[in-house]
């Protein structure tokens, strides 16, 4: 069993044998704990990546827009709590890094940003939202979080491109951000598609 859900159903357990909350709703308070630990857990590994590079303000703007564009955009999701963390882990420190190496190596170029932009905003505007197999949603909520993650995506498109010509660290940032939503997209969507056949 996943230290997660070991974690939760002991919190959950010990809360309704305390009468603080109901047998019937013992699965319900799993998974809540289940999440609220999980985002936790996601969070203090973002945290760690972001002091390991120096870059703690960054790491903390990666992971709330990471977080906000993800829900509206979905894409791969991992079968259990421990793949899911070892992924975002790995997407974390890759993006991170990335940010890191091409803003000290004075490497990164406009014509590299555009491209990466580009692909995103087709990803975003052709194959988003990737709707979760466990959370499926109704087709009025999968056009509102296209919608809502076009607009968001548009928006922070525009202000990197115009952070590029005086914080450039902040314009990366934001460029490689959207690339890792915009690469997990692709993945579930390639996944998808070898399901089918």
């Amino acid at each position: 069993m996943e230290i997660i859900t070991f974690l939760s159903k002991t919190i959950s357990h010990f809360l309704c044998k305390n009468n603080v909350i109901d047998k019937q709703e013992l699965e319900i308070y799993q998974y809540g704990f289940e999440i609220i630990i999980s985002t936790l857990l996601g969070f203090i590994i973002v945290m760690l990546i972001g002091l390991a590079f120096r870059m703690t303000l960054s790491a903390i703007f990666y992971y709330v827009v990471f977080v906000i564009l993800r829900q509206l955009t979905g894409g791969y999701h991992a079968d259990s709590y421990l793949k899911c963390n070892l992924v975002f882990s790995g997407v974390s420190f890759c993006t991170l890094g990335m940010i890191k190496l091409c803003y000290i190596s004075h490497m990164y170029t406009l014509t590299f940003h555009f491209l990466i932009l580009a692909m995103v905003m087709l990803s975003v505007c052709k194959l988003a939202p990737i709707e979760n197999p466990n959370k499926p949603m109704t087709q009025d909520e999968l056009k509102h979080n296209h919608k809502i993650a076009i607009i968001l995506t548009v928006i922070l498109t525009v202000i990197s491109c115009i952070t590029f010509y005086f914080q450039l660290e902040i314009s990366i940032l934001i460029a490689f951000t959207l690339f890792s939503i915009s690469a997990l997209i692709l993945i579930a969507k390639n996944q998808e598609r070898r399901n089918k056949q």
